[in-house]
């Protein structure tokens, strides 16, 4: 399932009965709730594995991916950092990749 846009959309799923990638990984927050709240914790709880995609020199995403490979329910399974030297000189150059699995 690809959802693009708000997580509004978001089903719920059984326990580790789905997958979940977050492409560009860089979430809003939204309203009064922070950007991992309910709609987007319960997906990277049910999920047997998580992988995410961000660029370390958003600001926005450098400061709230670490709260996804920080959780005590998943562990980091691999991780690792591309870069692209045609587009140096954007924000978007170098990417962190990250592979994370449920702790228990």
């Amino acid at each position: 399932m690809h959802l693009s846009g708000s997580s509004a959309s978001i089903r719920q799923h059984q326990p580790r009965s789905c997958g979940l990638v977050l492409l560009g990984c860089s979430p809003k927050p939204c309203e009064s709730r922070g950007p991992f709240g309910q709609l987007l914790s319960s997906p990277i709880n049910n999920a047997h594995v998580v992988a995410i995609d961000r660029a370390p020199e958003l600001d926005r995403a450098a400061s709230q991916v670490p709260c996804i490979v920080e959780r005590r329910t998943m562990s980091v399974h691999s991780s690792f950092e591309l870069g692209d030297e045609e587009i140096a000189d954007t924000p978007f150059a170098s990417r962190c990749f990250y592979i994370l699995h449920p702790s228990n």
